[in-house]
């Protein structure tokens, strides 16, 4: 024992020094000489908390396939010239098509063989028309597999392209990388200003240069081979106003020929970009200006005309300028952008976000604070409820914290104020896995069993609930992070490390401090709330908590169906939102009243959080605006408030394809949790991982089959819990029915409260309800283990009377392990500012309403489906709690 005692600290001491090294770094300063023993790894803070821009971009893959087609045909046009075959019209139709016209006179076959030559696995041929002028029309595809090339190399290019522009901004540790399908993912750190980074980083800048055709008027815009274009122009009271100029179609030169692109000033200080173009590009602007010499050069960016010097002379050395009265900060930006180089296709803001770093700092404030509180509670609570068993679960509390911060600083992961909120979730979970064991060594005491014993029986009994318990968490926290995004993602990280260092500072590193001091007698003495042995009869009252459980139900789905649906925030219905803060007291209605002179349509302002955070949420529901001019027009509104100062501290912007994609990831997060859990449930508690894995089968056979007549994705994952309770029936998966039907009654509560105070569902709620899915269980499998446990006894009571032993038998647990949880929550909630004050209400409903259903609707769902005789139940029986 006393060598086994001492491999256990040797690995508790390693592990414990290992996490301080890492969590360190994150905590010291910079010129501190630890710096040089210490890990170089440091915790990664979100935007959310040191504020910065993020947004996913959309590229536009149809535009670069039709440029594609486009350049094919002119190459294609100038290529057979030298086979003596003559194309006349390269024109792009719609749906990615090609079509070319080829003269006759023997050239069809030569034509044919050329295309096979060089285009063979490009294009291929759809469509040959003889044409009533003696050519021939061609109509070419491309082909899939080049057509995935280029998706491919367009998304890479422009990735690249983005990095590049970046990179010469200057902004530090800018995160740029590739999403699901053609969209891309930008996070730029520290920059405040998003209506600039999204100017930096998702203009196309095509840059071409055409001549003017000053012989044609505007009016006469339909004349073959022109086009009208617009020019800015600066007027006499410094506002701009647009000018039509009429150019030729085709571009003498383009942008990909400039080398370097700079800024400088003219004899009026005003700036102007400079270009220099590479041998080749200097060699056709030579040639260009001196075969135009007295005409008009238009310098087109992205389709607007910004100058249309006359050339005066034949330019050689290869340069060039734009002159376009642009401000200093407009020029610089500018020539970033052409030192980068275009975009190989225009990009589509879906999705913008931006913090302001005050709210940053806030944010982490209000997160340390709330931290300190819930862990000063916690450790109140244990050192007087159970005295040194109290003191040994809060030494264990400390060193699971380092471990989080130690596990974020080793791996890399982002900090976000969710994954604070994981931090201060995981202090009361980690608690949880004490509680359990030390009321397990209670009862054992209880049953005569010495201190030594007890101890070792008590922690034998409650590894498997721990693991239990915590499993259905981590799945929870998996599926948040497969489907989640940024901050969400975070909360799931944290809410991960946490479970695991809690499971090992509980079962193993507490045990060592028991195992070292021996002597202490009672080892959890201290204050008890249910007194042993209690014989409440809870099963006897399931019909009146099934009552009232429909009513609760009922009324929150008649919520829900009067308002249409759940009030979706801007994650799930798009738009845009501001968060703005005021530096003291102001009426909500005056607020109100500043914004309804603002000018913007759709506009709903709510208080966010407390009263004293003075912090209000303006929702803008109106299509078709830029952030960029929603902060000008509530800027302005703000300013009308009276005795108002206003600071706009974070602003986002989600556009109806983002938010539709992310409600249906939402629900598919949920549904996937309750499966897999399901699953879980049924392999654990009746050993019946074959039979779990057919109810998958039989799932996953039923939701294709509804997928394939296109069934809405809501009425699809509804269907699929139907079918999931229907096969945990047939099968006779009793604990899974119990564990799935308790799930789905504390989250459709959850949802019916918000619906009835009208708060809004983003994706923090939906982290919350995820959570909800998988900490809600804890008690539930506490009463599962011990109903198992006692279906094994000697004494054969009948299957009701097993249920309402074990019950009562885990009450004190069940109950403790939710009130440490809510004491955490209940800081978060006070303490942790507007913006996750929903979150943790949400949280708050969640385990309330979970410890209800473990003792009220899960094990009365389980006598009603379960065995009516101990000789039914056919699992072994390994220790449990």
């Amino acid at each position: 024992m006393k060598g086994t005692l001492r491999y256990r600290i040797i690995l508790a001491l390693f592990v414990g020094i290992l996490g301080l090294a890492w969590a360190l770094p994150s905590f010291v300063g910079k010129d501190s000489p630890l710096r040089n023993v210490l890990p170089a790894d440091e915790i990664n803070l979100g935007l959310d908390l040191k504020g910065g821009v993020h947004l996913t971009l959309e590229v536009d893959v149809p535009k670069a396939v039709e440029y594609t087609l486009s350049q094919m045909g002119q190459d294609i046009k100038a290529g057979t010239l030298d086979e003596k075959i003559v194309v006349t019209k390269t024109t792009v139709l719609p749906g990615e098509k090609l079509q070319l016209s080829v003269v006759r006179e023997g050239m069809q076959e030569g034509f044919e063989a050329y295309l096979d030559d060089h285009y063979g696995s490009a294009l291929n041929i759809e469509l040959t028309e003889p044409q009533a002028d003696g050519t021939i029309r061609y109509v070419l595809a491309m082909a899939s597999d080049y057509r995935k090339n280029v998706e491919r190399l367009t998304i890479d290019q422009a990735v690249k392209t983005m990095r590049n522009r970046i990179d010469q901004f200057g902004v530090a540790e800018p995160d740029i990388r590739k999403q699901q399908g053609s969209r891309i993912q930008v996070q730029l750190p520290g920059l405040d200003d998003p209506q600039r980074a999204i100017e930096l980083i998702g203009r196309t800048a095509h840059l071409e240069f055409k001549l003017v055709d000053d012989d044609v008027s505007p009016t006469q815009a339909r004349v073959k081979g022109r086009e009208v274009l617009q020019r800015k122009v600066l007027k006499a009271d410094g506002s701009y106003s647009s000018e039509p100029i009429v150019v030729y179609k085709e571009a003498l030169l383009s942008g990909e020929y400039i080398a370097n692109a700079g800024t400088n000033f003219d004899q009026f200080g005003q700036p102007y970009v400079t270009m220099t173009f590479n041998t080749a590009g200097g060699r056709k602007f030579a040639r260009i200006t001196g075969e135009n010499e007295g005409r008009r050069l238009a310098i087109v960016l992205d389709g607007e005309v910004y100058s249309a010097p006359v050339i005066r002379a034949k330019i050689v050395g290869g340069r060039a300028q734009i002159e376009g009265n642009f401000s200093t900060e407009e020029a610089h930006d500018l020539a970033v952008i052409l030192r980068s180089g275009s975009l190989p296709a225009p990009v589509h803001i879906l999705e913008e976000r931006s913090v302001g770093p005050s709210l940053g700092q806030e944010s982490i404030d209000k997160g340390i604070k709330s931290t300190m509180v819930g862990f000063a509670l916690v450790l109140v609570f244990m050192a007087l409820y159970y005295g040194f068993g109290g003191i040994v679960a809060n030494l264990v509390l400390l060193l699971n914290i380092v471990l989080i911060m130690a596990g974020l600083a080793a791996f890399g992961a982002t900090l976000t104020l969710p994954g604070i909120a994981g931090i201060i979730l995981t202090i009361g979970m980690a608690v949880d896995a004490n509680v359990i064991i030390f009321e397990r060594i209670r009862e054992e005491l209880r049953r005569g069993l010495s201190r030594g014993q007890a101890v070792a029986e008590g922690y034998g009994r409650a590894t498997l609930t721990i693991l239990d318990a915590n499993v259905t968490t981590i799945i929870a926290a998996i599926i948040l992070y497969q489907f989640g995004t940024g901050p969400i993602r975070g909360f799931a990280v944290t809410l991960t490390l946490g479970i695991l260092a809690s499971m090992f500072t509980a079962i193993f590193v507490s045990r060592i401090l028991f195992d070292l001091f021996p002597a202490i007698k009672k080892p959890v003495s201290g204050l008890s709330i249910i007194k042993p042995n209690t014989r409440y009869n809870f099963i006897g009252r399931r019909k009146i908590a099934f009552v009232v459980s429909t009513l609760v139900i009922l009324i929150g789905i008649g919520s829900l169906l009067v308002q249409g649906g759940p009030k979706y925030g801007v994650d799930f219905a798009g738009g845009i939102t501001v968060q703005v803060k005021a530096d003291h007291d102001v009426d909500i209605d005056s607020l109100k009243g500043a914004m309804d002179g603002s000018g913007l349509d759709g506009v709903v302002v709510q208080r966010l959080g407390l009263d004293e955070d003075n912090e209000f949420l303006i929702r803008i529901s109106e299509k078709g605006l830029t952030t960029n001019m929603v902060r000008g027009k509530v800027q302005t509104a703000l300013e009308q408030v009276p005795d108002g100062k206003f600071e706009i501290q974070r602003q986002e912007m989600v556009g109806p394809k983002v938010g539709a994609d992310l409600r249906e990831k939402a629900l598919e997060a949920m549904f996937f949790a309750v499966l897999l859990i399901a699953i879980y449930i049924s392999g654990r508690f009746e050993a019946r991982w074959f039979t779990a894995g057919i109810m998958a089968a039989g799932l996953s056979t039923g939701v294709y089959l509804l997928g394939l007549i296109n069934v809405p994705m809501s009425v699809l994952i509804f269907a699929a819990l139907g079918i999931t309770l229907g096969l945990c029936w047939y099968l006779r998966l009793n604990y899974a029915l119990g564990a799935v039907v308790a799930l789905i009654h504390d989250v459709i509560i959850t949802i019916g409260v918000f619906s009835l105070l009208g708060k809004e569902f983003d994706l923090t709620i939906v982290a919350a309800l995820l959570t909800i899915i998988g900490y809600s269980l804890n008690d539930t499998i506490i009463v599962f283990d011990r109903i198992r446990e006692n279906l094994h006894g000697k004494k054969r009571p009948s299957f009701k009377e097993i249920i309402n032993i074990s019950v009562n038998q885990t009450l004190s647990r069940t109950l403790l392990t939710s009130g440490t949880t809510l004491l955490v929550v209940l800081a978060l909630f006070i303490f942790g500012g507007g913006v996750i004050h929903d979150f943790a209400f949400a949280l708050l409903i969640g385990v309330l309403v979970g410890t209800y259903s473990s003792i009220f609707v899960a094990s009365p769902i389980l006598l009603g489906f379960g065995p009516s005789s101990v000789e039914e139940e056919k699992t072994e029986s390994p220790a449990v709690a």
